[in-house]
Formats: structure tokens, sequence, C-alpha cells
């Protein structure tokens, strides 16, 4: 997650995490409801140290009663592991964001998501790669007009080249990259006239 603009800590069982908690503050936990020492259930019951803290529980069992009683103690999400670390990143990002007012901006593909505002790129079991700032721009401008036709000329003034873009700098070139890049097919041509976004998913941030 650092890649992404957080800063993170991790802790063995339930005791060292409310000595940390006692010492710095933090935005959000992601407490394991099978924490060892001291369950998960019993920290989010317990502990007045996580009352103005986001929490999302990780759980690897099916039994609905335990998601409800978290649910009730005053967990934000539920999320069954395993957990891709890119789906666990959107639902961070839209848990930070309802408790902020709002949302960090991260586009979902097929296999792959990218946080615009860390302009890296996130792949399934944690790896990222830094985009350019042109790809970036046109990352934006596609998830900024969903389902729209984009003219070339439209998306070349919309998100001009940058000098870290390669020798060919034709907007159909750098679109064709970025397909490759993202492995994605949700950026169709459209004959004659340009391109679209159709995206693959409704917003993680949204309906996470």
């Amino acid at each position: 997650f650092a890649p992404l603009g957080y800063e993170t800590a991790t802790f063995s069982d339930g005791w060292a995490l409310e000595a940390h908690l006692r010492q710095s503050m933090c935005d959000l936990v992601v407490l394991d409801l099978d924490l060892p020492g001291r369950p998960g259930l019993d920290v989010l019951r317990d502990s007045p140290l996580l009352a103005d803290v986001a929490v999302i529980l990780l759980t690897a069992r099916e039994d609905p009663v335990e998601r409800v009683i978290g649910l009730e103690l005053g967990a934000d999400e539920v999320v069954t592991r395993p957990v891709e670390p890119r789906e666990l990143a959107a639902r961070v990002a839209a848990v930070l964001g309802r408790r902020q007012g709002r949302r960090r901006p991260l586009v979902v593909f097929e296999t792959v998501s990218v946080d615009l505002a860390a302009q890296r790129l996130l792949r399934a079991g944690g790896a990222s790669e830094r985009l350019t700032p042109g790809e970036i721009a046109l990352i934006r401008v596609f998830a900024s007009h969903p389902g729209r036709v984009l003219g070339r000329e439209e998306l070349i003034a919309l998100a001009p080249a940058d000098s870290e873009d390669a020798f060919d700098r034709s907007i159909d070139s750098r679109v064709a990259r970025l397909r490759r890049k993202l492995a994605t097919r949700t950026i169709q041509t459209v004959r004659g006239h340009g391109y679209r976004f159709d995206p693959p998913f409704s917003d993680p941030a949204a309906g996470a």
C-alpha cells in the first residue's frame, strides 16, 4: 500500500495493535477476526481507541453472525479473505473517502486498478508500476467521460503528450500502448470518431 500513498504498520496480535494506538493516531485499521491471543471482535468491542478510527474486518469464515456482530460494533466493512490487494485498496479508498467526505481517485479495469493520485498501476498480487503523466492524463479523461465517444482532437487537447511518452506521440499510438499496459478492452475504438471508455464494473468506491 505504500506505493499508493498510504503509510502502514503491521501488528502480530491485538495487544500490539492497541499498544500502537495508545502511542499514535491512525485513520484506518484492517482488523483480522482471527488475531492470535486477542480476537478481532474483542478488540473492536472493548477498545475505546477504535471509537474514531475506520475499521475494515477481515475474516476467512462464512458465518454471517460474526459479520453482523462486527458491523453492529461499528466496523465500516467486512471483507472475506483471501482478498486481492487491489480489491482491498479499493475498499480502503472507499471507506476513507466516506469518512473524510471525499473519494480517492481509483479507476478499476478488468485485471488492474489505477490510483490517479499516486500515479500507480496496481496489479493482482500487489505488484505496482509507475505510470507517466501522459498515461494518467488519458486515464483521467476516459474515467471522467464513461460511455462518451471522445474524438482524437478532443483527447489531444484534454490529455496532451508529455516528455515521458514514447517518440511516437500520435493519439492512436498512445491509446494503443495504454490499452496494452492496462490489458483492457474497455477503451473501445469507434471508427471514424475516436474512442469510448466502457467501465467493466461499477465504481468500487461508490458500491463497496
